[in-house]
Parts: structure tokens; C-alpha cells; sequence
């Protein structure tokens, strides 16, 4: 995929505002070779108190200890870290660890769903839903991928859930049915944000072309160099980064004379609103209200968990 960049590089710690008091999760984040870690620890350096997430305890902590043992000049205390620890394909555990989340804090002032599922062959999780669907629907860090689906796209059933377009279809069709729900979530619950009068913003974030130790394991080593000119990960955290905490995105919420427009924004690096990156799909009221509509309802009959918002 081309390396799209709509916005001048920045540097995280000139340019975001002091985090003292907020608290941030940031999912898929252990790793100090991914995105995921590198926004956990721009938000701690930032002053944050962050929840670090991996699958396992084990995983959590390293990447914590991986925060902290960035030597003597590091601006992070111990008690800004704690470990978030869930599988997401398990959505039961899903639902559980976020109810205990939301009796332990106050306050949710940033999260930023990083974890994804890569392009791959289609399988099931135990609930029959698509396991490619079942992480990534629910992570606002979307693709350029999401303007490959065709224009006849549907999110009407579980059955579309676990389309696998074809049995020749490649895998990234896939993924990129994946993002473009991924995008039309992002949009909806804007909008019942706005409906609710909840003081929030939701967009969707493509990263760029990063060489993350996700992207090195999916290419492997006779394809690394494919990676060669993607962006370093610290490059790729940047875009959700100033998404989740630069002040023009709350100065500028709404849009207007000169402003750009966040609310329900598709943002490309190093971050900035782009409509016209946008597949015409991913614009689609409709389509976003009916993706909506399936998931909660797969979520009631396959899962067992009731939505409401």
C-alpha cells in the first residue's frame, strides 16, 4: 500500500499538552516495537496515569518495565503504570474486565483501541463470529485497506460478519472489510455520543505503513524488506496520538471557518481529519446505523451480552 502523509511530523513532547489527572488505556500496547506502546508511553511521559494492556499479566508488565527503564531522564513514576489484562477475542472477558475497569476509575479521559488482527485466513472465534471482525470492529486504528471493499458492501447479518468474499478472494479483501467497519463504527458512535449530549469525540486512525514486530511476523524475514521504507513505530503512534490528546482537536470539534471537523473523523498521519482518504462506503449514514444494529445483535444472540447505549 502507497505511504499516504497529510500532515507535518511533529514532536509528541513540544507539541501535547500536559496529561497530569487523565487517565488513558491503550490497547495492544506491550510491545516497544509497536504503536500500541509507543502512545502508552508518549501519554505517561505526558503525565497520564495509562493502562498498559496485553493478553497476559506477563505481557503487561513487560511492557511497563519497558516504559520505566528508559533511563535516568525518563518522567515516569511507577504509579502512572497499571497492567489491563484481557484476551479480545473473548468478549465475555471483554465485557467483564471493562465493568471492573469502570468500578476501579473514576474517569476514562483517553482510550485508544491500538490492538488489531492483521490480514488472514478466515476463521471463527467460539461465538461463530469472525475473529478478524470480532478485534478489529471494535479498534478505532483503521487502514487505507478500508477503500478496497466494494461499493455493494453490506453489514446486515452474521452471515456478511463472516463473509469470506470468495474462496479466492485474498486475504487483505478481508481486513479491509474489517476497516471499513472499523471507520463506520467510529462515525456512529459519534453520532449517539452527540444524540446523548455526551461531551466526546470518536474517530478512526490510520497510522501509516508501520514496521511494527506485528508487520515483521506477517511478512517474515525472506519479505522484510517490504518494510524497509514504512514508518518506524514511534512515527506510526503520532496520527492517534494527536487524536487522543492535542487541544485543536477540542478547539476545533466541530469544524467551521478554517477548522477541521473531529467528531467521527478518519485521520491519517501524522494527524489530521482527510475525508478524501475516505471510501465513499465509510460515508454512508446508513450503512454505519446498520452495522451498528447487527453487532449489538450478535452480540445479544452469539454472546449473550445486551448493548444498550
Amino acid at each position: 500500500m502507497e505511504q499516504i502523509i497529510r500532515s507535518p511530523i511533529y514532536d509528541p513532547s513540544i507539541s501535547l499538552p500536559d496529561l497530569t489527572g487523565k487517565v488513558a488505556l491503550v490497547t495492544g500496547s506491550n510491545s516497544p516495537i509497536g504503536i500500541g506502546w509507543n502512545i502508552a508511553n508518549q501519554l505517561a511521559l505526558k503525565g497520564a496515569k495509562v493502562y498498559v494492556h496485553g493478553r497476559t499479566l506477563e505481557k503487561a508488565r513487560a511492557g511497563i518495565a519497558a516504559i520505566l527503564s528508559q533511563g535516568s531522564n525518563t518522567k515516569v513514576a511507577v504509579n502512572q503504570l497499571e497492567p489491563f489484562v484481557v484476551d479480545l477475542g473473548d468478549l465475555k472477558a471483554v465485557r467483564d474486565t471493562a465493568v471492573a475497569f469502570a468500578a476501579r476509575e473514576a474517569r476514562l479521559d483517553i482510550l485508544v483501541h491500538n490492538a488489531m488482527a492483521l490480514a488472514h485466513d478466515p476463521d471463527l472465534n467460539e461465538y461463530g463470529i469472525s475473529t478478524s471482525m470480532t478485534i478489529n470492529l471494535l479498534t478505532p486504528l483503521s487502514s487505507v485497506a478500508h477503500t478496497f471493499v466494494t461499493p455493494d458492501v453490506r453489514y446486515d447479518s452474521l452471515r456478511s460478519f463472516n463473509d469470506n468474499l470468495g474462496e479466492r478472494a485474498d486475504v487483505l479483501k478481508r481486513y479491509a472489510y474489517s476497516k471499513l467497519a472499523n471507520v463506520l463504527f467510529a462515525k456512529e458512535l459519534q453520532r449517539k455520543l452527540d444524540e446523548a449530549g455526551v461531551q466526546a469525540i470518536s474517530v478512526s486512525v490510520h497510522p501509516g505503513n508501520v514496521k511494527t514486530d506485528g508487520a515483521s511476523r506477517y511478512f517474515g524475514p525472506e519479505n522484510i524488506s517490504m518494510l524497509e521504507h514504512h514508518l518506524e513505530p514511534l512515527q506510526g503512534a503520532l496520527a492517534p496520538l494527536f487524536a487522543a490528546a492535542a487541544t485543536e482537536v477540542w478547539t476545533e470539534r466541530d469544524g467551521g471557518k478554517d477548522k477541521l471537523n473531529w467528531t467521527g473523523a478518519y485521520v491519517m498521519p501524522y494527524g489530521v481529519p482527510s475525508p478524501v482518504d475516505e471510501a465513499e462506503a465509510a460515508k454512508d449514514p446508513k450503512l454505519a446505523k446498520e452495522l451498528w444494529e447487527t453487532t449489538e445483535k450478535i452480540l445479544a444472540e452469539n454472546v449473550g451480552i445486551s448493548v444498550s447505549f
